[in-house]
């Protein structure tokens, strides 16, 4: 398949002629025996037929090596598009290159125009026949989004100057750079974090595995009796108490709810960067954390919804989704999303995030009463103890 769209624009019919014109004045100087005029116009022909060769055939040969490479960046973070060109064909010379890509990232050191949210770039560009070039464009991250190459041109010039041939790249380049959201602070009081009883392993809890023991230590006055481990007491000829793993639900599931009416709420950009401290935040103290957005989702879910996870991995996946969150994403009701969590087995902690209606206010009550702790950030940024209210935007 070929893998560029070529497009020839000669603004200049005068070589067009001067073919024909340059025939006559052969035919002119061979009648008058004029020998060495004759041949001045020949090999002007032959110049003017080998550029008008060159210019069919420059470019075919050309090609992209198109690596999938993906790169994360926070704001004025730097990194580079990187494009690897192998020209099997004629030398190209004197070519430039055009390439747009989305403004989340700025070109760094280089000329550039935003059109219509596109970043356009022009540099030079020359290649040698059977030579392959790595072209490197600075870039800084600008704002939080998706930056992926939306379009790569090459244009060559005639070594006369009467036109031009572009080529244009047909097929989508695999090169993407994500920039992550910033981080608003969010204020988080101690009791939003308290243990309570569950299954996850963790540092220090008042509850404890009784079912799997994972040492002994001395007997003290007040251990349960069955707690006693006999045989290793036997062995050490002193009482001995079995020691089980702390233990506790610690979960958390992070709501956030992207609508305003009918419409993207404006404060999208502060919620997200609270969302996202929210998550770096539950990664620093080991709590697993869940993602639930309501915008529409062709998977298992009708809605955007990160199932429970931990680790920088699941950091990452949650981060992905939040950079490509824009005030162009399809919306989902935020109500049918509560009444479809209410139903999956919820963690102990819930922070909302977003505005509240009369009727989602009603769904997060019934899941409070489940004895699931409900909270909310408030407009100074701060986490306090979700309430319902008597009347709701």
């Amino acid at each position: 398949m070929n893998q560029w769209y070529r497009f020839s624009n000669s603004s200049n019919k005068g070589l067009y002629y001067a073919t024909y014109i340059l025939l006559f004045l052969i035919l002119i100087a061979f009648l008058a025996n004029l020998l060495l005029i004759m041949f001045i116009f020949i090999s002007c022909l032959i110049i003017l037929l080998l550029h008008s060769y060159y210019f069919k055939i420059a470019g075919k040969g050309l090609d992209i090596v198109n690596v999938k490479e993906k790169s994360f960046l926070i704001i004025d973070d730097e990194c580079k598009w990187k494009l690897r060109m192998i020209n099997k064909g004629m030398p190209i010379l004197k070519a430039s290159i055009f390439m747009t890509f989305d403004q989340s990232v700025l070109p760094v050191g280089l000329p550039y125009r935003i059109n219509h949210g596109l970043v356009e770039i022009n540099i030079p560009f020359f290649i040698w026949k059977n030579e392959e070039k790595e072209i490197l464009i600075p870039v800084i991250a600008n704002k939080r989004g998706k930056s992926q190459i939306r379009e790569i041109a090459v244009r060559i010039p005639h070594l006369y100057g009467s036109g031009y041939v572009d080529l244009t790249y047909q097929n989508l380049i695999n090169s993407k750079i994500l920039v992550y959201p910033q981080r608003n602070p969010v204020h988080i009081s101690d009791f939003v974090i308290k243990n309570k009883q569950g299954l996850q392993d963790v540092k220090t809890s008042l509850f404890v595995d009784t079912m799997h023991p994972i040492g002994v230590r001395d007997y003290i006055a007040g251990d349960p009796f069955h707690h006693i481990h006999w045989k290793a007491s036997a062995k050490m000829q002193t009482l001995q108490s079995k020691v089980f793993s702390p233990i506790a639900s610690r979960g958390w599931l992070i709501i956030l709810n992207i609508s305003e009416r009918y419409s993207i709420n404006a404060r999208l950009e502060e919620m997200i960067s609270q969302a996202a401290f929210l998550i770096d935040y539950a990664l620093k103290e080991e709590i697993p954390f869940s993602l639930a957005v309501n915008v529409r989702s062709f998977g298992s879910s009708p809605f955007y919804y990160l199932q429970e996870g931990f680790g920088a991995q699941h950091r990452q996946a949650a981060f992905e989704f939040l950079t490509v969150l824009s005030f162009s994403s399809l919306l989902f009701p935020p109500l049918q999303m509560l009444s479809h969590l209410k139903n999956e087995e919820l963690p102990s902690v819930i922070t909302f995030l977003g505005l509240e209606t009369m009727e989602t206010q009603k769904v997060l009550q019934e899941i409070a009463v489940t004895g699931r702790s409900i909270y909310k950030v408030n407009s100074k940024g701060v986490l306090t103890q979700w309430k319902q209210k008597s009347t709701a935007v």
